[in-house]
């Protein structure tokens, strides 16, 4: 007996087949396994924690991989997507051959404890760019001896394109201090930003006050919300009396056997780990 849940053609021998897709934050950490051929998710795990700096981050990570026999096995493609609330987009036609260092030293604190993440989002010719704590980098490569893409989830939202009968869309993706906001107006990338939010009706009045500022009609936007379902039922509550049209952000490997999933586990978009 498995101390994740997994479903009937969930195979532990059979890991080279599937891809691994593990999410880093400080409200804790989960994985899913996807089977690559059948486009399914077989088996997953959500662990609640209450970490209260990055720097624990590396320590309580470490512990978690060490515990979690699953995640020592190998797997055809292993991505680790963290959740941090700093990040930038750089166009490719302006960063060139200059030193990200150098593009990103007015955003990002100089600190030798960082190291720059870069994520390539070929759709919209940009680099998305975050700082990721060393000793974190370290716990993750030494445990998959280096065989992993690291991801930030916004990257994640901006590759998918989103499909919406109305001008605008936007994206919300929350934790429980922070969330991102993707805005799209006329199929072009408009915002993508974090909002600090400790209390829903901080979410609330950032949404609105956002899209105030950009001037866009709320009522010409379709809005998705990623993320647990039940935080996600809770925020589609509240925004329902501003936002016509609200739901929920869907991906097809979810569709194909939401029955494994409880109310608590925080999805993201997985279309680029399963199709390849």
């Amino acid at each position: 007996m498995f101390d994740f849940i997994t479903n009937d053609s969930f195979d532990i021998e059979k890991t080279k087949q599937y891809n691994l897709s593990i999410q880093v934050s400080l409200d804790g950490f989960s994985f899913l396994v996807v089977h690559t051929s059948e486009k399914r998710v077989v088996a997953y795990k959500n662990t609640h924690l209450k970490i209260s700096s990055e720097n624990l981050l590396a320590r309580r990570l470490k512990e978690w991989l060490e515990t979690e026999g699953l995640l020592k096995k190998p797997f055809k493609i292993v991505r680790v997507f963290i959740f941090t609330e700093n990040f930038t987009l750089v166009p490719v036609d302006y960063s060139g051959d200059k030193p990200i260092e150098n593009l990103t030293s007015q955003l990002f604190h100089q600190d030798s404890n960082n190291k720059l993440i870069v994520n390539k989002i070929d759709i919209l010719n940009a680099q998305l760019i975050f700082p990721l704590p060393t000793d974190v980098m370290e716990v993750l490569q030494i445990h998959f001896n280096n065989n992993i893409d690291i991801i930030h989830p916004v990257t994640s939202l901006l590759r998918c394109p989103i499909e919406s009968k109305k001008r605008n869309s936007a994206v919300l993706l929350t934790t429980k201090k922070y969330f991102y906001l993707i805005v799209i107006r006329n199929s072009k990338l408009i915002l993508a930003n974090s909002f600090q939010a400790e209390h829903l009706n901080d979410l609330v009045y950032n949404v609105l006050n956002t899209f105030q500022q950009l001037e866009i009609a709320r009522s010409e936007t379709d809005l998705y919300v990623s993320g647990s379902k039940n935080v996600n039922n809770e925020i589609e509550d509240l925004l329902k009396p501003y936002f016509e049209n609200i739901s929920n952000l869907k991906n097809e490997e979810l569709i194909a056997n939401p029955e494994i999933f409880n109310q608590s586990l925080l999805l993201l978009p997985l279309t680029n780990s399963i199709t390849e």
